[in-house]
């Protein structure tokens, strides 16, 4: 199995354990501490995420049937105005805006004890007369009795009353009704002129007095003339049958011949030159320049409304069919009156038929929006046009009348709007002192504390959002034009009477508009702060720190809300209407009043936190700490102040918040809570080291459930950590540096406590002393290496590198280095740590397997050949100890058990070969020793891997290969060693020998050749050398006879120049290892005894290799060192031939 694969998907395994219920053995696990790891990981997590889905949740004012039943009530019979204030809970709150809707009698008395108005029953003869003296087409489509009823039931005139009047208004004479014409402009004029164009005027004139005509001004060679010239036309009577004709003319000024010729430049087309030239024939035949009839309009006054009527007249010439072009004409009806009179009997008609219109109607607040029923309508249009008034005296009127009304009985806003839009262009352009002017800032005055009651009052719930947002947008329209308007000194539109929120205290600075919407959205912001301080107070006597943590959770909560809200809603209107930040405001004017609730609470809370003592790193105690506990919601209110502060950043980058350092007021109870956890964590994973059966979690994974549980521990701390996610640099790196200390030492904990665990499970076998590995040896193994394999990884997720990083912007890439230094000392003694520990376990597992081993290899070495079943249960329990080994452990584990296993063996293996030979063991019995370990070796190859140490088993071969050697082939290595040195010798101190061979199938042809700078033996410098030829080892040669050469006296070149015929059988031929000993020595004097000179060395496999080719080798004299062969045969004390060797070995030593 891939390593790799093995520790892949650790977090991806954690979360598909969290994902399914709780089982028996979390339960009890979790139980332990009461779940303290899950409560501020997963569930804090959990909790957090479902609080913030709240506001990614609709966060409309109004709930959806609130909703719903505003668009069913949205066709005019809407009884609710949307504009009342009902917070959500159900508390007693003294609001003004909450009241019923007044009576026509109330708002009659409050409207006319205020107005200086004129005498009711004037006003009632003037209307009646005006409706007698109907002008304008509707005359005809409205009943004038139904009108003269309506007036009746408008001015409420008894019937006596009512016939009195109504004779004297018939009695009255006609109106003097003037026609009011503006000529704007013509569009595709018929060419009159050579050059394509024409110089256009108008020519107007009624029909019944044709001879009194009235002219524009002439536009100069355009076929699209703008005049925008005004003219009004007298009618004397029956108007209703009066004809308006208007004509378009063609200028022709007064031209000589002289001045037509010089136009022919400018001529236009053969039709121009035409024209032209009949120009000139009729200036130069009789002078004349008569003006030419482009075309004309005729206009019926009957068909005119009394609103009056702009529209495109086609312009015609007798029955010709050819365009002409057409004319834009506006044309209304009016009549002569004075215009004070006419202006105030105006607003008394406007406020009398408002009154009558909510009198019948009875809507609610806020709904009227200025459509008058047909009859009122009819009247108020006769009167404006009967009165002469114009639009902007109309709109002054219903602005000084509709806001009289609404300070009784609140209308529309979008009734204001639409008035204002009439009056700004023109108030812009008066004198501040003009009369007009002060009565529009008198409405002004009557209007805002209205307008500033809706930005107050926007946390009300009694419609959809559509009606609040769409009243919101009519009344930041009202404000951002009248803030536009400059306001006169001697008005004052904020009387302290009316405004008493504003806090402007004794400033000198001049109050406007633009402060007073702020000071109304602080206003409403601070009774809104103030309703749910209220209703989140709990009447206790002893309130406890959790009750003050979630009172301030609740607060902070519901104040994001309305931040929320804010931005969601009511955040692009305000910038739209006003270029406000509606919600920065808000967040400006929370910051202050929450940082003071905050901090107390917070602070107080922390202070009475005890700090515990926390155990050293020797882990000899683990404190009861079942009563020391720490509740989620103290990092509940951090979370929620944490994301609270990052909507103020987002909010206002630019302002200097006084929330901004609250992490600063947790740091106890993060520092608690850190201790806290290293407790619970040691104590939980020690409980979950006693809860684990020691069997796999499942079949896909080689650990058990105290490793997952462990690691399961860290991503709860790792979870909480990233929540937490502290703002401040220094202080974050204290506390990821804590967290990585505390997570190093329970990796180190996990590994001493599994280990002592699994090393008081005894497994014994039928024999009583011999040790069965089980899978939960080789699980605890796993255990402690897959936890710390997960380190490295878990801390980088925990985000140091960052932190660190963050170290070096703020302080300096020395001090991050410095930090980056810490941390990997800590992590790196964790690691070596739980590696000790894992290698001391698998030692021990090493040692327990080591007496059974060392039974097995004993009996098999006295046994082997005999009838015994020693090697078969030496098999058996190596094959069933391997295979445990490598179905549980991973490769790595495995890689080091064997190696531990070895390292055993190594030791048994010696201390058998030590205390047998010291026993004077024949060579058979390591022999046996060998076979024995080589049939233990191939229980170590499993598959294709080869599982044993290679040095290992190289030494322990070699050393048993030695001394299961007999003497003589134990002899023979000897001299095989020597060849080795024979070889890698490059200085011929005592000479060289040269011969050649020929190795045949049954015979060696071996020629000694000579000798060269052989050593002096004699007193003269010479010596008398002679050749001995011995085959190695004797036991293969049996019966051979040494062979020998002539003595040479007196020379240390002898050329010998002998050959000699070896007869060999086919074993002695094929074992190429045979080796030739050649001693050369010194003949003496009396022939009695020859002196040792020197020797050297070569193989049958040499021989082979340089057939017939002279050879030539160094000679050497054998050293008595300290050699494996050597000692083998030191240790053979009892054999006469080894001591025979080792006695002339040591002579030849000492020559």
């Amino acid at each position: 199995m891939d390593e790799e694969q093995m520790w892949k998907g650790v977090y991806n395994k954690l979360q598909e354990i969290k994902m399914n219920p709780p089982t028996e053995h979390e339960h009890q696990l979790q139980n332990s501490d009461d779940g303290f790891f899950e409560k501020f990981g997963d569930l804090l997590r959990q909790k957090s995420q479902l609080d913030e889905n709240v506001f990614q949740t609709s966060l409309a004012p109004f709930n959806e049937d609130e909703e719903s039943i505003a668009e069913k009530t949205d066709d005019g019979s809407c009884t609710d105005s949307g504009l009342e204030v009902k917070y959500e809970k159900s508390i007693d709150v003294d609001v003004q805006s909450v009241q019923s809707v007044p009576t026509a009698d109330n708002i009659r008395e409050a409207v006319f004890d205020t107005a200086i108005c004129m005498n009711v029953e004037d006003l009632y003869e003037e209307i009646l007369f005006e409706i007698y003296n109907n002008i304008g087409c509707e005359a005809n489509e409205v009943c004038t009795d139904s009108l003269v009823e309506f007036a009746q039931e408008v001015f409420k005139i008894p019937n006596s009353k009512h016939l009195e009047i109504s004779e004297i208004a018939k009695r009255k004479e006609p109106p003097k009704i003037r026609l009011n014409i503006e000529i704007i402009k013509a569009e595709n004029l018929l060419s009159k002129d050579s050059n394509g164009l024409s110089d256009p005027f108008v020519t107007l004139y009624l029909e019944s007095n044709n001879s009194h005509r009235y002219n524009t001004s002439v536009k100069t060679e355009t076929l699209n003339p703008v005049w925008e010239e005004h003219f009004s036309l007298p009618i004397t009577e029956g108007h209703r049958e009066e004809v308006l004709i208007i004509e378009v003319w063609d200028f022709d000024a007064a031209e000589t011949v002289k001045e037509k010729v010089n136009k022919l430049l400018d001529v236009k087309g053969v039709r121009g030159l035409s024209k032209l030239m009949k120009e000139i024939a009729v200036t130069a035949s009789s002078g004349k320049h008569d003006n030419e009839l482009i075309g004309r309009a005729v206009i019926t006054l009957k068909s005119i409304p009394v609103s009056g009527l702009t529209i495109w007249y086609k312009l015609e010439k007798g029955n010709k069919t050819k365009s002409r072009g057409s004319v834009l004409v506006n044309v209304t009806l009016s009549a002569e009156k004075n215009k004070n009179v006419a202006g105030q009997e105006h607003k008394h008609l406007l406020k009398l038929l408002l009154m009558h219109e909510l009198d019948v109607s009875q809507v609610t607040n806020y709904w009227w929006n200025g459509n008058f029923s047909t009859m009122a309508e009819a009247i108020r249009k006769q009167h404006a046009v009967q009165s002469g008034l114009s639009v902007f005296e109309c709109a002054l009127c219903q602005w000084h009348a509709y806001s009289t009304v609404h300070e009784t009985h609140k209308l529309n806003f979008v009734l204001f709007n639409s008035i204002l839009d009439i009056l700004v262009p023109t108030i812009n352009c008066l004198q501040n002192d003009s009369e007009d002017v002060k009565i529009f800032w008198d409405g002004a005055k009557r209007i805002l504390p209205s307008c500033f009651s809706v930005l107050r009052k926007l946390r009300s719930k009694s419609i959809g959002d559509n009606k609040i947002l769409k009243a919101l947008s009519e009344v930041l329209d009202i404000l951002s034009k009248l803030k536009a308007l400059d306001v006169p000194q001697s008005i004052d539109i904020f009387p302290k009477t009316v405004y008493g929120w504003i806090e402007n205290g004794d400033s000198e600075e001049p109050y406007n508009i633009e402060s007073a919407i702020v000071d109304a959205i602080n206003s409403g912001a601070k009774e809104w702060l103030e309703y749910i301080i209220e209703g989140s107070k709990q009447a206790k006597d002893n309130e406890s720190d959790e009750d003050k943590l979630q009172y301030l959770i609740q607060i902070i909560q519901m104040v994001r809300s309305d931040l929320q809200r804010a931005m969601e809603y009511f955040d692009k209107l305000f910038y739209h209407k006003i270029r406000l930040n509606y919600s920065t405001k808000l967040y400006l004017f929370y910051d202050s009043k929450l940082m003071e609730i905050s901090k107390a609470i917070v602070i107080d809370v922390c202070s009475n936190i005890k700090m515990l003592d926390v155990p050293d790193d020797q882990f000899e105690y683990l404190p009861n700490i079942d009563n020391v506990n720490m509740g989620t919601t103290l990092f509940e209110a951090y979370l929620v102040l944490k994301r609270y502060n990052s909507l103020g950043q987002s909010l206002c980058p630019n302002d200097k918040l006084q929330m901004t350092d609250f992490y600063q007021w947790f740091e106890r109870g993060v520092t608690h809570w850190l201790d806290i956890s290293v407790i619970k964590a040691l104590n939980r994973i020690q409980k979950a080291i006693d809860l684990d059966q020691l069997n796999a979690v499942d079949e896909t994974v080689k650990y058990s459930s105290s490793a997952v549980d462990t690691l399961a521990i860290f991503y709860q701390i790792k979870i909480f950590w990233q929540q937490l996610d502290w703002p401040e640099i220094e202080g974050s790196y204290t506390f990821v540096a804590k967290i990585v200390n505390d997570i190093c030492r329970c990796c180190v904990f996990y590994a001493q406590r599994m280990s002592r665990r699994v090393e008081n499970i005894t497994n014994i076998g039928e024999d009583g002393d011999m040790f069965i590995l089980s899978e939960e040896w080789c699980l605890a193994i796993n255990n402690m290496d897959y936890i710390r394999q997960s380190l490295p990884s878990f801390i980088k997720e925990l985000g140091s590198e960052d932190v660190i990083k963050r170290i070096g912007e703020f302080r300096s890439n020395l001090e991050a280095e410095r930090c980056t230094s810490t941390i990997k000392a800590v992590i790196d003694n964790a690691l070596d740590t739980q590696r000790n520990q894992i290698v001391e376990l698998i030692e021990h597992v090493a040692r327990k397997m080591s007496p059974p081993i060392r039974r097995f290899l004993t009996e098999g070495a006295e046994v082997l050949h005999k009838d015994s079943n020693s090697m078969e249960r030496l098999m058996i329990y190596l094959e069933q100890s391997l295979e445990t080994l490598y179905n549980t452990l991973n490769e790595v584990n495995f890689s080091r058990i064997l190696e531990g296993i070895w390292g055993e063996l190594s030791i048994i293996i010696y201390d058998l070969i030590q205390s047998n030979l010291d026993k004077r063991r024949p060579p058979a019995f390591f022999q046996n020793l060998r076979e024995t370990l080589r049939t233990m070796i191939s229980c170590f190859k499993i598959g294709d891997t080869i599982t044993s140490d290679v040095q290992i088993l190289l030494e322990i071969e070699s050393i048993l290969d030695l001394h299961a050697l007999e003497t003589s082939d134990l002899i023979h290595q000897f001299y095989l060693d020597r060849l080795k040195y024979q070889k890698e010798d490059s200085i011929a101190q005592f000479g060289q020998l040269t011969i050649s061979a020929q190795l045949t199938d049954s015979r060696l042809l071996l020629k000694i050749l000579n000798a060269r700078n052989l050593r002096p033996m004699d007193k003269n410098g010479l010596c008398d050398s002679f050749v001995k030829v011995s085959m190695m080892p004797t036991s293969r040669f049996n019966g051979f006879t040494s062979l020998k050469t002539a003595v040479h006296n007196k020379n240390c070149f002898p050329l010998y120049d002998e050959q000699f015929s070896i007869d060999l059988n086919e074993e002695q031929r094929n074992n190429e290892n045979s080796l030739i000993l050649f001693s050369v020595k010194d003949k003496d004097l009396f022939g009695m005894t020859s002196q040792y000179i020197a020797e050297c060395y070569i193989t049958f496999a040499d021989l082979i290799a340089c057939q017939n080719e002279q050879i030539l080798m160094n000679l050497c004299r054998p050293e008595y060192t300290d050699s494996v062969t050597l000692r083998a045969l030191e240790n053979r004390q009892g054999d006469k031939q080894a001591k025979d060797f080792l006695k002339k070995l040591r002579s030849k030593s000492n020559i």
